[in-house]
């Protein structure tokens, strides 16, 4: 039961629609090309009825820089002889670096992609927690915050395709080399373990948190009002899961001298598992989980590139779990978790 829960906590932080304290940052002083405010404000463009593709479009030698910012509230409620409280928010801000390499006859390109910077700003329970890979450079800091210094400043490769779909991740091997040598425990993993960590890291995180920035998106010609729809598998504790995002074309903008589709997104979910069952002598019975979100892209359509998203996704999970005490009596215990992610892409 204790590796469900688990399982369950750490899975609230990551279903996202496909969402201090300390010194000071050097955080990179550059606006983006499109801000909150401008993003509700754009003029429309009538296109008197023409469609358009919605294509990524890339030139070899071509630099990108993107901002991803992922904000999570949570809330954990512990109910058993008492009534226990813990919340927790925290803010993640990544600076990506993108060099186009090559763009082969089937317009794939493959990608040079650097996180460049990583500022954490956490607060749970009180407690503040900041770390900045620009400025946190002593060996504790490194250690304690091992999953932002492998990633950081150690380029990758990334394959895309015209709509946006990332196809595959690879040249981690420096990131687990840097992990290992940040922990000299892990000095004699096997060879399997080091080919499970390569994967864990890149379809676990690089891929997942690099699709942030590259919207997967139609392959139709789209009007205004055009609609279509994304589904893709995930897991959630003892449930599995299809996150289910609706897209609208909600207008057509113009961005400096360019055309943009402003996108609307929502999520919703289907969801199929036994919501009872026994593990270690503990009964469980889970509610339903509650899935949600939506937000807004802006696609540059002359230029191919997503120029700003907002999304957010809200989770609640609920379970009760019935154990034997010290004493041998029944016991019930209920527990529920709640998130709230936001996601914010910047084109610097």
């Amino acid at each position: 039961m204790k590796s469900k829960l688990t399982g369950i906590a750490f899975l609230l932080l990551l279903i996202v629609i496909g969402i201090g304290c300390g010194k000071k940052d050097e955080k990179q002083n550059i606006q983006p090309a499109v801000s909150s405010e401008e993003l509700n404000n754009l003029k429309s463009v009538d296109l008197n009825g023409q469609k358009v593709f919605l294509k990524y479009k890339f030139e070899k030698g071509e630099k990108l820089h993107y901002k991803l910012t992922t904000n999570t509230s949570t809330q954990q409620t512990i109910k058993a002889d008492s009534l226990m409280k813990s919340t927790g928010e925290q803010s993640l801000i990544y600076f990506f670096d993108i060099e186009v390499l090559e763009v082969d006859s089937d317009n794939i390109a493959e990608l040079s992609i650097n996180i460049s910077q990583i500022i954490f700003d956490g607060l749970i329970n009180g407690q503040k927690m900041h770390y900045d890979t620009k400025t946190n450079v002593s060996k504790e800091d490194k250690l304690k915050y091992v999953e932002f210094e492998t990633v950081s400043n150690t380029p990758f490769r990334a394959r895309i395709n015209q709509k946006g779909e990332i196809l595959e991740v690879t040249r981690v091997d420096k990131m687990v080399d840097k992990m290992i040598t940040l922990q000299p425990e892990m000095q004699k993993i096997t060879a399997d373990q080091k080919a499970s960590l390569l994967k864990n890291i890149s379809e676990g995180e690089l891929k997942p948190r690099t699709q942030l920035l590259f919207r997967e998106l139609t392959t139709n010609e789209v009007g205004k009002d055009s609609t279509w729809q994304k589904s893709t598998p995930a897991n959630l504790g003892v449930f599995k899961l299809e996150n289910i995002i609706n897209y609208k074309v909600t207008d057509f903008v113009k961005v400096g001298d360019n055309k943009a589709a402003k996108l609307s997104a929502v999520l919703s979910v289907k969801w199929s598992g036994d919501k009872k069952g026994t593990d270690n002598g503990m009964n469980y019975m889970f509610d339903d989980p509650k899935v949600s979100g939506g937000g807004a892209i802006l696609f540059n359509i002359d230029k191919g590139k997503v120029i700003r998203g907002e999304t957010t996704t809200n989770i609640e999970m609920g379970v009760q779990i019935d154990a034997k005490d010290s004493m041998k009596k029944m016991k019930k215990t209920f527990r529920k978790d709640t998130s709230v992610n936001k996601n914010i892409v910047e084109l610097l």
